[in-house]
């Protein structure tokens, strides 16, 4: 059994990615020979592990580093308990941040040694602070030419179950930014700024996919 499989079998019934967008992540993994992975958002680890086992099936190099809140400790099962039973603790490497991932970019651009990237899944925050910041600091850290795959394309506020139950923090921001699609406003002008090519849209996964110019 290939360690794809495997995944899909050991946690089908752990949220959040389903396996046919786990096959269409392993497609353009394949198609673009990607060996150097960033995950912006693992919450339990499921699109983690999926990843790992994309790089494991192919016998070669290559490695997965993503990055949550260290919140995501808390989650029973864990990203850590996901790798460890599927044995992919070897090919990914999660970073618990304390306050924002955005930080932790700034300490891989930072490094002696800037580590470069050839795809980018990018799950992370949703809001345009943090999904517009969050992209040009990770710009800066892949290769060029390489993808990033934004989830949550048409995200919302005022249709997310998080915001919703905690009215606090939705009076915290104006009506229309309440309303807005930020991953999509980013896509929109962020991306384009930046000269990346829109490649394509799946609208049943709600993702966009976008290439870094040359």
């Amino acid at each position: 059994m290939s360690k794809f499989d495997l995944v899909a079998e050991l946690f089908q019934d752990i949220p959040y990615m389903r396996q046919f967008e786990a096959e269409i992540l392993r497609d353009l993994i394949l198609q673009e020979g990607a060996r150097k992975i960033i995950e912006v958002g693992f919450y339990q680890g499921k699109s983690s592990a999926y990843i790992g086992a994309i790089l494991e099936d192919q016998g070669e190099e290559g490695s997965l580093l993503t990055l949550d809140m260290a919140s995501a400790r808390r989650h029973r099962p864990n990203i850590e308990d996901l790798l460890e039973k599927a044995g992919l603790a070897q090919r990914v490497t999660p970073i618990f941040c304390k306050r924002s991932y955005t930080w932790e970019l700034q300490r891989l651009i930072s490094a002696p040694e800037r580590p470069l990237f050839d795809f980018c899944y990018f799950d992370g925050g949703h809001t345009w602070d943090s999904t517009g910041f969050g992209v040009l600091l990770i710009d800066m850290l892949l290769r060029p030419g390489g993808l990033l795959l934004l989830d949550d394309m048409d995200w919302t506020m005022s249709r997310s179950k998080h915001y919703q139950s905690k009215p606090e923090l939705l009076r915290k921001f104006d009506a229309d930014e309440v309303e807005s699609k930020p991953v999509r406003l980013v896509w929109d002008t962020v991306l384009t700024h930046l000269g990346y090519e829109q490649v394509r849209e799946y609208p049943d996964a709600h993702w966009g996919l976008a290439r870094k110019p040359f």
